[in-house]
């Protein structure tokens, strides 16, 4: 067993909560209320659907998905307030060079073999974009509370039916509650699991979706397309009113802790540091980001499967992957500023693609993996592993 895999240990210290206590409704501070300027408040009423979930998701057991759905609460701005954007336009590089500096943060999905920049200017006034690409419907979503971007197929994994998304104007464990326009279920962002309504259960197929800068995103992609500020609606695009990521002043993205009640919390880590989520089936783990980049390659074990964390330093960003190819397990390394794997000595790139060797042209498998503030991970998965390289 190796250091890393040695390092992995279950995460306690939840302060002495029941992580699973019903919490009362707390609203988002006025303030936020009135940067936003949206009024009103939506009553949640959506009852359990009573389906037998049986082997539906594997990930959540039932009593799990009941206690996200108590502990929902009213986020301020009305059913759709935030406004998710549905006809999507874009831009060049050179276009959103007018926009954008090269440390604002954007969102990049290298889809299809087509580049896209999501900019996080843009999707704090909207945290839905419903996405259509070679006639496959994809929703990038992006909630600021939790600092957490994912992208989704949009249709379930169970019966595979076309799905488009809203902001319900509610929130649990202080992270986006998305409801989906064909049957008004329930999907918290982080879970991508409905908690409620007719697709109680049913779980979303997520796609790779960097967290990195435009600087670095245009520079590995220069030809790629950029969300365009042309949205349909008139926000103040530039204007965060949540604060920075990247100035030195404090904002809600460093400092202090959630807005909202959460049902579970640990003092592990400070709550707003970023940990790379990663889910294998009903296996959960936190991988410290800095501490993953500093590292450059991580080999771990999650589920029963083989992973590796890569660190990409020309995007700042650490994806997972399965470390196995054609039945073989393999190992990873840095070399010098190059990844090799023992087994075959290729050389692969952070992406997971083998570039020289045995082994070039072969991909390795994505696994869900995505950026996230240290408390919203815990309060959905207090049972998660815990991995400082």
């Amino acid at each position: 067993m190796s250091a890393s895999q040695r390092g992995i240990m279950r995460e306690g210290g939840n302060m002495g909560r029941d992580p699973w206590v019903e919490l009362e409704g707390i609203t988002r501070r006025r303030f936020l209320a009135r940067s936003l300027r949206f009024a009103g408040m939506l009553w949640i009423g959506h009852l359990l659907g009573g389906r037998l979930l049986g082997e539906l998701n594997a990930q959540v057991p039932p009593e799990r998905l009941t206690a996200f759905a108590r502990n929902v609460v009213h986020g301020g701005p009305p059913k759709d307030g935030i406004p998710p954007i549905d006809n999507p336009k874009y831009v060049s590089a050179g276009e959103a060079d007018k926009f954008l500096g090269p440390e604002d943060v954007v969102f990049g999905m290298d889809e299809k073999g087509t580049a896209r920049a999501y900019p996080q200017i843009i999707m704090v006034w909207h945290e839905i974009v419903n996405e259509e690409i070679s006639g496959e419907k994809l929703a990038v979503t992006y909630c600021p509370l939790t600092g957490s971007a994912i992208a989704y197929r949009g249709r379930s994994k169970v019966d595979g039916r076309p799905l488009t998304f809203g902001t319900s104007g509610n929130i649990v464990n202080s992270n986006l509650l998305m409801y989906d326009r064909q049957t008004d279920s329930r999907w918290p962002q982080i879970l991508g699991v409905a908690i409620t309504g007719p697709n109680l259960g049913q779980e979303l197929e997520a796609l790779p979706l960097t967290w990195t800068t435009w600087g670095r995103w245009k520079r590995r992609y220069p030809k790629t397309l950029v969300l365009s500020k042309e949205t349909g609606y008139v926000r103040s695009y530039g204007y965060d009113p949540y604060g920075s990521y990247t100035s030195k002043r404090p904002s809600y993205y460093t400092s202090g802790g959630p807005f909202f009640p959460v049902m579970a919390r640990s003092n592990r880590f400070p709550e707003k540091k970023v940990v790379v989520g990663v889910k294998v089936d009903h296996a959960v783990l936190a991988l410290p980001k800095a501490e993953a980049a500093s590292a450059g390659v991580v080999n771990f074990t999650l589920g029963g499967l083989p992973l590796v964390a890569l660190y990409d330093k020309e995007l700042d960003a650490v994806s997972v992957f399965a470390r196995q190819h054609g039945g073989q397990e393999l190992t990873f390394l840095r070399r010098g500023e190059e990844i090799v794997d023992a087994q075959t000595a290729t050389t692969w790139s952070a992406g997971g693609r083998g570039m020289r060797g045995k082994l070039a042209g072969a991909q390795l498998k994505w696994v869900t993996s995505f950026d996230v503030m240290w408390f919203a991970w815990y309060a959905f998965y207090p049972e998660t592993k815990v991995l400082v390289p």
